[in-house]
């Protein structure tokens, strides 16, 4: 496709658009209420961070690996 025919290339060429005043606070007064997260997302929310903290973990374990590793061979000599 020729970069002339691109409707994207079009649009980016195009000078932006002024928002009107207010229009921001026009949108925020016809929203009624923000919708509530799901209820069964929350008993979850101690996985993930059981989750986290073993990664944590996993990672801590590997970084001393390694240390410990470069450690054995410097002192080997």
């Amino acid at each position: 496709m020729a970069q002339h025919d691109d409707p994207l290339e079009r649009l980016l060429q195009t000078e932006p658009l002024d928002v009107p005043q207010g229009f921001s606070e026009r949108v925020m007064q016809r929203i009624t209420y923000l919708p509530l997260p799901a209820q069964g997302s929350q008993p979850l929310e101690w996985l993930q961070w059981l989750a986290l903290a073993g990664g944590a973990l996993a990672g801590i374990g590997h970084t001393l690996g390694f240390v410990f590793g470069i450690w054995m061979v410097s002192a080997a000599g």
